[in-house]
């Protein structure tokens, strides 16, 4: 099997800078009054900066001692998350430099400490960084059809009811994410797909590129993949130091949780259900007819069953079931090949106007 190429997307970090700021930085402060006009709280806002070809990055600096950085930092320094490094720490060292030249900060990264890489790392914590690849299929529909059976058979592996897919509006590009509902902030982890192909009519590509045939072409066979691995779950791993995160980290991260990955009834063994006990078989057979067992028994009983023919017969009764054909219907199956996608040929021609329009 083909490992894709696993690029970081989105980064939240907090800096210990080794030098303090002259001046906090934010985007303005949030004052909370009591019911006497005394002031109650005051809270520094998180201040927008404009990088390349119009992405944008947050930072925000509560006190002089630290700095907060939140966004895509390869967006932000290269102005697309087509392709990019797999070191985070590298990520948000380019756009630690990018801020420095857009004069984002008070004084230059030498003056705060920062020398490089190496000095970022000693000072960072992450408290979420997305892993991602593509996965390239032979025919723009072909992804939709793997996005349709996503959101009615998979599931994520021992994560009950989180495991279980919530899909995105179409107006959002139609996708799917695991672990949690779409826009909820994933403290563990959640693994989203969406057509990368829709999801740039969503958020457009810069203009110099976001017409040219070859590069749109690609895109609608890409299906994106998408780990988000938050702050808990960090921790729990000890990823939160920067420090340990190398280069084949993101992708040993990514690997792991798509293989937790599974299509309900994919794994079906019918053989095993002769030796379900007969709670178990009213239950199966209840999902089987196309009930719902969550509505049939009670909370805890339901889960109990769920666990347990999960483990007899590889079927998730919490998945709906899928209508069998009627008799007029011949029901047919086809297998879809999806191969990573990787960095292609023309990238460097992208890169190129990118640069030159930047």
């Amino acid at each position: 099997r083909n490992t894709p190429a696993v690029m970081i997307d989105f980064i939240s970090a907090r800096i210990k800078l080794p030098r303090p700021l002259p001046v906090p930085v934010n985007g303005g402060l949030f004052v909370r009054f009591d019911e006497h006009g005394e002031v109650e709280r005051t809270t520094a806002l998180r201040k927008r900066v404009v990088g390349s070809h119009e992405t944008a990055l947050q930072i925000r600096a509560p006190g002089v001692h630290e700095l907060e950085v939140t966004g895509n930092p390869v967006k932000f320094v290269q102005g697309h998350n087509l392709w990019g490094t797999s070191c985070p720490v590298t990520a948000l060292w380019a756009a630690m430099v990018r801020l420095e030249a857009l004069g984002a900060l008070p004084v230059p990264l030498r003056a705060l400490g920062l020398l490089g890489p190496s000095t970022l790392a000693e000072s960072a914590e992450f408290s979420r960084v997305d892993c991602t690849a593509m996965l390239l299929a032979d025919r723009w529909f072909d992804v939709e059809t793997v996005l349709r059976s996503l959101r009615v058979a998979g599931r994520l592996r021992d994560r009950g009811a989180s495991g279980l897919p919530y899909p995105w509006p179409e107006s959002q590009g139609g996708g799917v994410t695991f672990g949690g509902r779409p826009g909820q902030s994933a403290r563990h982890r959640q693994l989203v797909f969406y057509a990368k192909g829709k999801e740039v009519k969503v958020h457009p590509l810069p203009e110099c590129i976001g017409d040219d045939p070859q590069l749109n072409e690609w895109l609608a066979r890409c299906l994106r993949c998408e780990v988000r691995l938050g702050t808990n779950y960090l921790r729990k791993r000890g990823l939160r130091a920067p420090a340990m995160w190398t280069e084949e980290r993101a992708g040993m991260e990514w690997t792991e949780m798509m293989e937790r990955m599974d299509m309900n009834g994919s794994e079906e063994r019918p053989e095993a259900l002769a030796g379900l006990p007969p709670r178990l078989k009213a239950a199966y057979g209840a999902w089987l007819a196309g009930m719902d067992p969550q509505s049939i028994f009670p909370r805890s009983t339901f889960y109990d069953y769920r666990r347990d023919i999960l483990k007899a017969l590889a079927v998730d009764i919490a998945i709906p079931r899928q209508s069998e054909p009627s008799a007029e219907i011949v029901p047919f199956r086809r297998v879809i090949e999806l191969r990573p996608a990787g960095r292609p040929d023309f990238a460097d021609r992208i890169d190129a106007l990118l640069a030159s329009n930047g």
